[in-house]
């Protein structure tokens, strides 16, 4: 769960809180919630360092409820002070998070562009190579043909250095896209805000010079 920024006496960043248990009901095996209560939190009227908000009862009692039905879903809540909180929640599937680094090389070629073999095989290029993040539930070798062999076609796949990894990408699972106003309301504010500056510019010097 990630909590909101500037909860921490010592630190402004953000902080997250982890819940790791073997005992998971069985329908949650497999699943990860994920909490987002960046915005759960009352203002402080006070700040002690970097401490700026608090996590009252009330947001608790959120967070609390969001953790306990274990769904996706935003919390939202008016607060006595005259704020607003919000807790949000997913539930996603744990290879979700999960992917396959692989190691991709490629052939060292000579003056010619021929590839440099030694017995039989091609000379790895180490200036060349790369890696490639292919996600869990996706082949290897699918990924492979379809995202690098066209744009590399004599690259191949150092399958001794595929490592398995997770990420959890807090930034993208929350992330909601807002529609950006329309091109002429932006024009016509513009316009609308330009007559005024020029009206007043015509107020103040208009006192003097006319």
């Amino acid at each position: 769960m990630q909590l909101p920024n500037d909860s921490f006496y010592n630190t402004g960043i953000a902080t997250y809180v982890w819940i790791i248990t073997k005992d998971k009901p069985s329908e949650h095996i497999g699943k990860v919630q994920l909490i987002d209560g960046s915005k759960c939190f009352e203002a402080r009227r006070k700040s002690i360092g970097n401490k700026r908000v608090d996590i009252t009862e009330a947001c608790r009692e959120l967070i609390v409820k969001a953790y306990g039905e274990y769904t996706d879903k935003t919390y939202e809540q008016d607060i006595e002070t005259g704020g607003h909180i919000v807790c949000k929640s997913k539930v996603l599937d744990s290879v979700s998070l999960g992917y396959y680094k692989i190691t991709v090389e490629s052939p060292m070629l000579d003056d010619e562009g021929n590839k440099v073999l030694k017995k039989g095989k091609p000379v790895v290029d180490p200036s060349k190579r790369d890696t490639e993040n292919v996600p869990l539930d996706e082949d290897i070798d699918a990924y492979f043909a379809r995202e690098v062999l066209p744009y590399n076609p004599d690259a191949w796949i150092d399958k001794t250095k595929t490592k398995v990894g997770y990420e959890i990408p807090f930034t993208r699972t929350f992330y909601e896209y807002k529609e950006i106003e329309p091109a002429d309301q932006i024009a016509k504010r513009i316009e609308e805000h330009e007559h005024a500056l020029m009206q007043k510019l015509h107020e103040l010097f208009g006192k003097d010079g006319e």
